[in-house]
């Protein structure tokens, strides 16, 4: 939770004869917050796993396919923030087809 959520917890813990429906929704939005992390966390585990059964037998790093596909999408998100001016690390392979290390 944040601060600032934190202190509107702590405001109706002063003032215990408020109505909690603020309290009820703030811990419905956080609930919602904490699904949708969820979701997007077993969504990275997926991705890792596909990388990681695409490369079962260890060799060269330099023919490995993990690497070169997280160097290939670097470069790409390189050049789509260079062209949108934004700034910022991808963090996810969404919508990536990894290919296998050989």
């Amino acid at each position: 939770m944040t601060l600032a959520e934190i202190r509107v917890l702590l405001r109706f813990k002063d003032s215990p004869l408020e109505n909690c429906a603020e309290v009820n929704d703030l811990l419905d939005e956080h609930i919602s917050h904490v699904a949708a992390r969820i979701k997007d966390l077993k969504v990275l585990e997926r991705q890792l796993k596909t990388l990681r059964e695409n490369c079962r037998e260890s060799q060269q790093a330099s023919q490995c396919g993990i690497l070169s596909e997280l160097s290939s999408t670097s470069r790409q998100d390189h050049e789509s923030d260079t062209r949108t001016g934004q700034r910022h690390v991808a963090h996810s392979f969404k919508g990536k087809r990894i290919t296998s290390c050989s």
